[in-house]
């Protein structure tokens, strides 16, 4: 199981519910392994889940968005990079 934790360096949950009580009312912004997933403003009251992964040997850097709705996409996402070593 990945270890993950917020921005100022706490650990955070790995569930779903954990994930998502971090994104929307804690720091906003969860880094794995490997991989981050953080809450971005794309308007005045609309809001992005962005999922990103760092370079390695079999993978290029990539970036994902998300809208809020589709959280679970996210955060399947986030934990498949995690998870890859």
């Amino acid at each position: 199981m990945a270890d993950y934790i917020n921005k100022n360096g706490l650990p955070v949950g790995t569930s779903t519910k954990e994930l998502f009580e971090e994104l929307m009312r804690g720091t906003g912004f969860v880094m794995g392994p490997n991989a981050s997933l953080f809450i971005e403003n794309a308007g005045l009251h609309d809001k992005n889940i962005v999922v990103s992964r760092m370079p390695g040997p079999e993978n290029t850097a990539e970036t994902q968005l998300f809208l809020v709705n589709q959280f679970q996409g996210a955060v399947d996402l986030f934990n498949s990079w995690s998870l890859k070593d």
